[in-house]
């Protein structure tokens, strides 16, 4: 099998170096653990058509202390209590229209690793976040199937496996990134 290496050391010196150019220097470290946490998911999503708990469930707890860490001190109880309901409702949302697909269709359509991916993307960017999130991953992956069966003759069904977390998870990253930007305006570097 062929190493994905230099593809993933080129993404990481790129979430590196936007994180740093676009935030400020806490908010740009959060940013990298963001992303490269993101990037392993992909990246085993990618490869084993698996999310790891290893990788998901750390990010939870740790998006919680980072919005702990970047909220004003007397609004850090209520804005870290708003993203855990975030993740909860979120991966208890996803959860609940992966068993309504799977009722319906006779087969899963989302595993327990998208939905435990969702749920840490709510505890990171809080429920405003998530429908950007399940936008952009969604037609992120349309994307990708159109560009299978289009330009390279694949045949793509409704039961052909895609690897959502590939997408969902620099939805989430790009998402965080983009919210952090707006919180601390644009930074002289890029006007």
């Amino acid at each position: 099998m062929k190493s994905n290496l230099p593809a993933i050391l080129v993404l990481a010196a790129a979430i590196a170096v936007v994180s740093f150019v676009t935030l400020p220097l806490h908010a740009a470290v959060l940013s990298c653990i963001l992303g490269f946490i993101m990037l392993a998911i992909a990246a085993t999503d990618m490869r084993e058509f698996i999310i790891p708990d290893i990788f998901s469930l750390p990010a939870i707890p740790t998006g919680l202390l980072a919005t702990w860490l970047l909220a004003e001190p007397s609004e850090a109880a209520g804005v870290v209590l708003e993203h855990l309901l975030a993740a909860i409702v979120g991966g208890g949302g996803l959860y609940a229209i992966a068993r309504i697909y799977e009722a319906a269709r006779g087969h899963a359509g989302l595993g327990l690793g998208d939905v435990k991916l969702f749920a840490a993307g709510g505890a990171w960017i809080g429920w405003q976040g998530l429908p950007s999130v399940l936008l952009i991953a969604s037609f992120a992956a349309l994307g990708f199937v159109a560009f299978l069966w289009l330009v390279r003759g694949k045949t793509v069904r409704a039961t052909t496996a895609l690897p959502f977390g590939v997408f969902l998870a620099p939805a989430i990253w790009i998402i965080w990134v983009f919210d952090q930007i707006l919180d601390a305006g644009v930074p002289s570097v890029l006007s």
